[in-house]
């Protein structure tokens, strides 16, 4: 399964830092907006043509090179792990995550402020494995499908990114307790994951809030709908 690094990104949203890609089949089956159901890197063309380049081989390298490629970042550097793709599967059943990958992820990443985001389920194996990740500094944000979702999250007292409804709005808003905020890049064009750096953060309290964008947001307006 082959990794891109890409040292300064393209992408308008991401802003200048360093990003990466991994090969597709690093998807969970437990994410139900793969494929023409919502996933916003199968909507957007020139990131799903780099993502079959990148799972086929033609671009990206083996993740001991992918490594290299991090732990030579300078200190603090802010960087996206996955604008498409997810964590290394576990060989023995891919629904897991590879925990021993991740963990080399994590001290490859020292010093640096690498974040992501993971579709894989929240059970006892890959739990540990996150919270372990954010612990040594590494910010794994869970994915929560819903507003439900997000809040029933909360439980593992992690970092949680979730997608919301269309019309969920830009304001804060606090439900059942829980504070979400609108992904400022999400409705401010002068706003990036380079300036913004609220997903980078793994002790927040807050879930931020993506509401279903892109060319199959209608697809995924039902799922975060539940």
């Amino acid at each position: 399964m082959h990794v891109q690094f890409v040292k300064k990104s393209s992408n308008q949203k991401i802003g200048a830092i360093p990003c990466t890609t991994s090969a597709r089949d690093t998807c969970p089956k437990a994410c139900p907006y793969a494929g023409v159901n919502g996933c916003y890197a199968e909507a957007g063309y020139y990131t799903r043509l780099n993502w079959d380049k990148v799972s086929s081989g033609e671009r990206g390298a083996k993740y001991a090179d992918f490594l290299d490629n991090i732990g030579k970042l300078k200190a603090k550097t802010l960087w996206r792990h996955n604008v498409a793709g997810d964590l290394m599967p576990d060989s023995k059943d891919s629904e897991n995550i590879d925990s021993r990958a991740l963990d080399l992820l994590a001290t490859a990443n020292t010093g640096k402020r690498g974040f992501t985001y993971t579709h894989y389920r929240d059970n006892a194996h890959n739990i540990k494995a996150i919270r372990s990740a954010n612990l040594k500094g590494f910010t794994v944000n869970l994915s929560a499908n819903t507003i439900d979702h997000a809040i029933k999250l909360k439980r593992h007292n992690l970092p949680i990114a979730a997608v919301v409804p269309i019309d969920h709005g830009n304001e804060t808003r606090t439900i059942q307790g829980v504070k979400f905020i609108t992904c400022p890049a999400t409705y401010k064009d002068e706003v990036t994951c380079a300036t913004c750096k609220l997903c980078s953060v793994s002790n927040r309290d807050s879930v931020v809030a993506f509401p279903a964008h892109g060319t199959r947001a209608n697809n995924a307006n039902i799922i975060a709908r539940g």
